[in-house]
């Protein structure tokens, strides 16, 4: 990163992609009270969610039925198609780096458009900090901004991501 991206803020490097935001170029969450369409919105945790899904791990297998337990013995599974194939891949990845991200994708009641911005290090801590612990909440701070500018980066490389780059 240069030495210019590195000084400028992430709102002047990346904006909202209207076209992929219902046309609006901010962010704006609606009240969505579909299950339907609760479970396309992101799934977010809070801090008693977030300890729930570490203590439990990934979710268990759901139970299928038995493979041979078919109507016809003549009926056979349909072979995946190069896309449902590859799509099933990027999921298995997905939840062996992540395992409880998709336990929370699948059962968290916290759900979005937008991801709520952070609330700054040690914000509700009340009285005068040292300077060593100024020094570790500007640590702290720094690190947060650089997660949000890599997600925002992230999103812009996709092509159908929810910011997109300042020209």
């Amino acid at each position: 990163m240069s030495e210019t991206t590195a000084n400028q803020t992430v709102n002047a490097l990346f904006e909202i992609n209207a076209s992929n935001n219902h046309g609006l170029n901010f962010q704006f969450d609606e009240v969505v009270r579909s299950k339907a369409k609760r479970r396309h919105l992101e799934a977010e945790d809070c801090e008693c969610c977030r300890d729930y899904y570490n203590a439990m791990g990934p979710l268990p297998p759901r139970l299928v039925p038995p493979l041979w337990n078919s109507l016809s013995s003549s009926r056979v599974k349909p072979l995946q198609s190069n896309d449902e194939h590859a799509e099933s891949q990027a999921d298995h990845e997905l939840i062996e780096r992540h395992p409880t991200e998709e336990h929370m994708r699948q059962i968290s009641r916290h759900r979005h458009e937008w991801t709520r911005a952070a609330t700054p290090p040690d914000y509700w801590t009340i009285g005068f900090p040292t300077t060593q612990e100024a020094e570790n909440i500007n640590k702290k701070a720094e690190d947060m901004h650089q997660q949000k500018r890599r997600r925002m980066e992230n999103e812009a490389s996709k092509q159908h991501g929810r910011f997109k780059k300042r020209l």
